[in-house]
């Protein structure tokens, strides 16, 4: 790819929106308690461009405009200030069931911290719409959560075969998509998902996967279950996976691919166990699938000590803790990567934690 790199610093953006839209359906309940919070967060900028990414033209984009290569043009406006560098729509619910210090029943930790510590916007559609063109255009990621209304029923939304059409559409003109699932105990929750994927050729099952700890250490990191059998074998490592440690889990379901560019990057370990994280490249397009919702939850991310990083009170804890042994932020940042590679403006601001530092 010919030409200089341009980077373009953009500050943080607002607030996360969270928009009501007509109404849908409902979903299952997990075997888990509490919320997700939000730590202390300040420090240093990380700037994520990847080798030989070119910035895309300032302005907006209409529906119809074209995507170039694999990115969309990202939001800059005339005077090159990019506060929505990565528009990211969040459909369904978010996380409501994992473990939090605090517990203070925050169920939108995520999205505030993409709307406060990076310079992405994200805006959440938590009751069902039909996905049209005009509507896909306006983003650059799409984020699949709990599809459905009420992660305590059954009901789960519906989708038409429009709406896979036009999702389908803005994939392969250049879309991303990241997909989670094991929100609720109700194995049908996958059905939404299974809906909208069903042209990549990914699929989520409906077992349960990571429902017992392995020790008597899974509190030491707010009650997940710690995984870090990261693969090697895959088309990009290690884009996905580089300089990781371990991430949470707890009640999640399998994920596969199929065709010629699926890429495994993560699986259970255990015996019979199945895929944790797939990823698809599908036309222009990218497709990010994770087996579990855990990695939403700021406690898991070890951005600052818990109670369970006093080595005085709790000594078994020393080592387990997702301070000193995960590494959610990296994950976060490798995807977001992996997904909108050409994102060269998107930035995230990181707490000086050297138990935390991203590498870019």
């Amino acid at each position: 790819m010919l030409g200089a790199v341009l980077l373009v610093h953009c500050g943080p953006s607002q607030p996360v929106d969270v928009v009501p839209l007509p109404s849908g359906g409902n979903g299952g309940s997990e075997n888990a308690t509490g919320g997700s919070d939000i730590a202390g967060l300040g420090g240093m900028t990380i700037n994520l461009n990847p080798a030989g990414a070119v910035s895309q033209p300032q302005g907006g984009r209409d529906a119809g405009d074209a995507y170039a290569g694999d990115a969309k043009a990202y939001r800059c406006d005339d005077a090159g200030n990019c506060n929505t560098c990565l528009a990211i729509l969040s459909l369904g619910q978010p996380g409501q069931t994992g473990s939090s210090t605090g517990d203070n029943g925050d169920t939108a930790a995520f999205q505030t911290y993409m709307n406060t510590q990076t310079n992405a916007k994200m805006t959440m559609l938590t009751t069902f719409t039909s996905l049209t063109d005009s509507l896909l255009n306006q983003y650059d990621v799409v984020i699949l959560q709990a599809l459905e209304d009420n992660v305590t029923s059954s009901q789960t939304w519906t989708y038409q075969a429009s709406d896979i059409a036009a999702l389908e559409r803005w994939v392969n003109a250049g879309g991303a998509i990241i997909a989670m699932s094991g929100y609720g105990g109700n194995s049908i929750e996958v059905k939404p998902l299974n809906q909208l994927l069903s042209f990549s050729g990914i699929t989520y099952g409906t077992a349960n996967t990571f429902t017992t700890c392995p020790d008597n250490l899974c509190s030491c990191a707010d009650g997940s279950i710690p995984f870090n059998n990261w693969l090697a074998t895959y088309a990009d490592n290690p884009a996905i996976t580089h300089d990781l440690k371990k991430v949470g889990i707890f009640y999640g379901r399998p994920v596969n691919c199929s065709g010629s560019t699926c890429q495994v990057f993560a699986a259970d370990p255990s015996s019979g166990g199945g895929n944790v994280g797939v990823a698809q490249v599908v036309g222009n397009g990218r497709i990010f699938a994770w087996g579990d919702e855990w990695v939403t939850y700021t406690s898991q991310w070890g951005l600052t000590p818990t109670q369970w990083d006093n080595a005085s009170t709790y000594p078994q804890c020393a080592g387990h803790t997702a301070e000193s042994s995960y590494s959610v932020p990296q994950f976060w940042n490798n995807a977001f990567k992996w997904v909108a590679p050409n994102a060269g403006c998107f930035t995230i601001t990181q707490p000086s934690n050297p138990n935390q530092q991203i590498i870019p």
